[in-house]
């Protein structure tokens, strides 16, 4: 506690984390009329002159995300092999990357044990957290399907999508024909980048580049939806380059204050009535081990012995198909069409839960494909000539199911460039995921042939390539089994909260923001009536 300023600010509210959680909380509880601040570790990126896409050898300047000082991010691998932890931070978070598919979880992802055997069931269910869905929707302006192109498996809605669905690109319709050759039913996902203005923002202009950073602001990042919402409350202030050190606890056993590093180096404290954190499933248990004390020996509200375990990420197995057809994958969104037909357990499968299938149209610029080919001279030109719009890439996303033995601890051996102990990952795929990852793969393959692939390259996946990063602090009624309730409260700091994937109790087979989303918003009206209450 040391070098800490004389002077001790004190709002109502502290987030930690400025993503998809801990932006929209901000601007719900600066809505609600308490004062916020957030502390965001990384930058504010400026979209007009931070992302170069609008410059012709921007396929090469892909790091635009990466830390000016690259010990900020290290961390360090468990297990038999390594993991690839990848992650933005920013104002923003990582939607500043995403390729913004927001689909909803399914009602069956609440109650896994019930229907399936596996995982936990959610102590909340899919009607619970819809009214929050379509909030959030409408904040963003969703684009997706509807009539006769819905996609059939989705969960009910009590709204139609904000915008209309973008159009499919040619590599989704060549799959899209495919696909109904075996009975399957490919649709254009529900993605965060409207097709009408929205918001004061313009419709998408189909660059291609979303995981570069989008210039025009169509994508609806949480740096140029909720941010802008939040700070003109007057009540919510970000302050960037700040790393959360500790979460001091008073003598009550509630949260008292953030201890915090500026870019400096200097430390600095600030005392709130309650405390957000909204890192990610690797951030928020990392900032809870760190904040152990002599009222919590073991970590912050860690009685349950359960902070950084079920550290989950989905099951992504990748392929590549060739065709002789002219695709243009670079136009329209990177998110192309999907498909939720291997969705739900089946019965004659050798493992439970299922994936959803979707088309890749990122990263095939030409330049973006020699890069990636090696050689040199005539062969590799003809190998990149060969290639270039011709090739086009398949990804699913699998539900890994829950295990206590894939953990979030601290690297007590390996520090950070402010001297802080790194989170030590451990995560590999056990039997049931290995099952799923072999029928996976058959898929792939039998998708691709079907559609017309001339080649069809190897499957790739390693632990991590999902960059989805869930329940490491999991939800539940029960303290002795789960971090926090069924609002993100944790069970032992009552003044203390969680607004990222940490809390999912089952990762489902969907992209996660929306969920985040949806969840910190709920867990934000619970709490600016618990602030009406006096209960904070």
């Amino acid at each position: 506690m040391a070098n800490l300023q004389p002077k001790k600010e004190q709002v109502d509210v502290v987030i930690i984390g400025c993503g998809a959680g801990g932006g929209g909380t901000a601007k719900e509880l600066g809505e609600a009329g308490l004062s916020v601040v957030v502390l965001e570790v990384g930058k504010r990126y400026n979209p007009a002159t931070d992302y170069p896409t609008d410059q012709r050898d921007f396929a090469v300047k892909w790091n635009v995300f990466q830390p000016d000082d690259p010990r900020r991010d290290v961390y360090t691998s468990g297990g038999s092999g390594p993991f690839h932890y990848w992650r933005v931070k920013g104002v923003g978070g990582s939607t500043l990357a995403y390729w913004a598919s927001t689909p909803r979880f399914h009602e069956s992802d609440f109650r896994t044990r019930t229907e399936d055997g596996v995982g936990e069931d959610w102590p909340l269910t899919y009607q619970d957290l819809e009214p929050y869905y379509t909030k959030v929707e409408y904040e963003l302006g969703v684009s997706g399907p509807s009539g006769a192109e819905a996609n059939p498996f989705d969960p009910p809605r009590s709204k139609p999508f904000p915008t209309p669905a973008h159009k499919l690109g040619c590599p989704s319709r060549m799959v899209q024909r495919g696909a109904a050759k075996l009975g399957l039913h490919l649709v254009q996902a529900a993605i965060a980048i409207p097709t009408q203005s929205w918001g004061g923002r313009s419709a998408c202009i189909r660059a291609g580049v979303c995981g570069l950073g989008c210039k025009v602001k169509a994508k609806s990042s949480i740096d140029v939806t909720y941010v802008p919402k939040a700070e003109a409350t007057g009540r919510v202030e970000i302050r960037t380059h700040c790393q959360a050190r500790e979460i001091v606890v008073g003598d009550d056993r509630k949260a008292r204050s953030v201890v915090y590093l500026d870019a400096a180096g200097q430390e600095h404290e600030i005392t709130a009535r309650a405390f957000v954190i909204a890192g990610n499933a690797v951030e928020t248990p990392r900032l809870m081990l760190m904040s152990k004390s002599s009222r919590y020996p073991d970590g912050l509200a860690n009685s349950s012995g359960l902070v950084g375990k079920y550290f989950t990420e989905h099951l992504t197995v990748g392929m590549a198909g060739v065709f002789q057809d002219w695709l243009e994958p670079w136009k329209g969104p990177m998110e192309g069409g999907i498909l939720q037909d291997f969705y739900a357990t089946d019965k004659r499968n050798n493992f439970a839960r299922g994936w959803m299938t979707g088309v890749n149209n990122g990263y095939q610029w030409p330049l973006a494909v020699a890069l990636g080919e090696q050689g040199w001279g005539s062969r590799h030109k003809l190998q990149v000539k060969r290639l270039t719009g011709h090739r086009m890439g398949l990804a699913t996303i699998g539900e890994q199911l829950p295990d206590i033995r894939n953990t979030v601890t601290l690297d007590l051996h390996e520090k950070d460039h402010l001297g802080l102990p790194v989170p030590r990952i451990t995560n590999e795929p056990r039997e049931n995921d290995r099952a799923m990852i072999t029928a996976m793969n058959q898929h792939l393959h039998d998708l691709l042939t079907v559609s017309g692939a001339a080649e069809i390259g190897e499957p790739e996946g390693t632990p991590g390539r999902s960059l989805h990063y869930m329940g490491s602090c999991r939800m539940g009624k029960d303290p002795r089994s789960s971090v926090v309730d069924p609002w993100c409260r944790t069970h032992d700091v009552p003044n203390l909260f969680i607004g990222d994937g940490s809390v999912f109790v089952t990762g489902a087979a969907v992209n996660p923001t929306l969920t985040i989303a949806a969840l910190a918003t709920r867990t934000s009206e619970h709490m600016a009536e618990a602030f009406k209450r006096g209960e904070l």
